[in-house]
């Protein structure tokens, strides 16, 4: 019986943040190249009979071409060692128009990979295995109607799909597929259903059959503090679902909630706390629940950062009152006059006085944003 590894979403090529490494490259990009690295070295110790790729092998379907020498070097160390890599278009990685040609077309010209990227179902069979094959499709009518072709055969039967298999796995993103509830019977005629798609590792409850092996990197703060890595399946009398972690970068996310309730001092003293637990090159996202305007002057994005000074980046995240003393509704975000104008009343005492402050930012930041229209015309 089978023994394989299920893996995606390495998005090969991301990158964020505008912090470059010694190498020149932004670090993020480098963080995800490693994380692929070390999937493929921990896969090359457990020689599995093949390799899975669920989708989004890069991050854009014209990748850079650092990008696509990363991808196409690990995978031929996969192949050379003589381990088969099926992988299927991910809803990035697929072009959105018929004028740019699918990138994961350049992966056939490597012996022993097996790419499905031509937004149609497709089945690849080996040694009495079937590779139901059911890549990204932009269009949800031909999507919908691929899913008629998804039959069974005699053997093993293993399907590979990027999609959302309900709706709490949509990530917000872009053409993005959901699996019709209609059509739920199929899945369980598969010996093993590989999913890519949604970033955390997940066998699903409602099938024991049913994995998403989750990203190899953490993209967001929704994914702080998520393990990543790979899965390794085995297919017996029942299937055997294990999940392997990787080492990767470190990202935090605390949360600080009621600020309303705490003095400005409060407020610093428990970041300052917070910082003792963060590791050197870590990410760190600091969310401020319920504060006020003028707690968040007082509370600046270059103190907060000051107090991490060995992360990598921090993230503040701050979520206002919509009404101020209001607790019933929240916003993100508040307009800078709205900000400055609660400071000044909390600071400055003096009515005449305040009434001038807050007038002349007023000024500065009318000029501001007119400086700011002329730049962008």
């Amino acid at each position: 019986m089978p023994t394989f590894v299920h893996i995606s979403d390495t998005h090969l090529g991301f990158n964020d943040f505008d912090k470059i490494n010694e190498d020149g490259i932004n670090q993020r990009e480098a963080d995800v190249y490693n994380a692929f690295a070390n999937a493929v070295d921990s896969m090359l110790q457990l020689k599995p009979d093949f390799v899975l790729h669920t989708g989004d092998l890069f991050h854009r379907a014209s990748p850079s071409n650092r990008a696509l020498i990363q991808g196409l070097q690990h995978i031929k160390r996969l192949t050379q060692a003589g381990i088969p890599f099926i992988v299927i278009a991910g809803n990035h990685s697929t072009p959105k128009t018929v004028y740019t040609s699918p990138i994961l077309e350049a992966l056939q010209t490597i012996d022993g990979v097996y790419a499905i990227y031509n937004q149609k179902y497709e089945c690849i069979s080996m040694d009495g295995i079937h590779f139901h094959c059911l890549p990204h499709i932009h269009d949800d009518a031909d999507y919908k109607n691929e899913i008629n072709f998804l039959q069974p055969k005699g053997g093993v039967n293993i399907l590979l799909m990027h999609t959302s298999l309900g709706k709490e796995y949509l990530l917000d993103e872009y053409g993005e597929r959901i699996f019709p509830e209609d059509r739920y019977s199929l899945l369980k005629e598969f010996n093993y259903i590989a999913l890519g798609h949604w970033h955390n590792f997940q066998v699903l409850p409602q099938w024991d059959n049913a994995c998403y092996s989750g990203s190899t990197e953490r993209f967001s703060d929704r994914e702080a503090g998520r393990a990543k890595g790979f899965v390794t399946v085995t297919i017996d009398t029942q299937t055997h679902i294990e999940f392997t972690s990787i080492p990767i970068r470190d990202w935090l996310r605390f949360d600080i909630q009621k600020c309303s309730t705490l003095s400005v001092e409060d407020i610093k003293k428990t970041i300052q706390k917070l910082s003792t637990a963060v590791d050197d090159g870590a990410i760190v996202s600091i969310y401020l629940h319920d504060i006020n305007p003028h707690q968040s002057v007082a509370v600046s994005n270059v103190w907060i950062a000051q107090q991490f000074p060995n992360a990598l980046v921090v993230l503040p995240r701050r979520i206002f009152q919509a009404q101020y003393g209001d607790s019933s509704s929240y916003r993100e975000h508040v307009p800078i006059e709205e900000v400055f104008a609660a400071y000044c009343k909390n600071e400055i005492k003096d009515e005449k006085e305040r009434d001038a402050v807050e007038a002349l930012g007023k000024q500065y930041f009318l000029k501001y944003r007119e400086q700011s229209f002329d730049t962008k015309e």
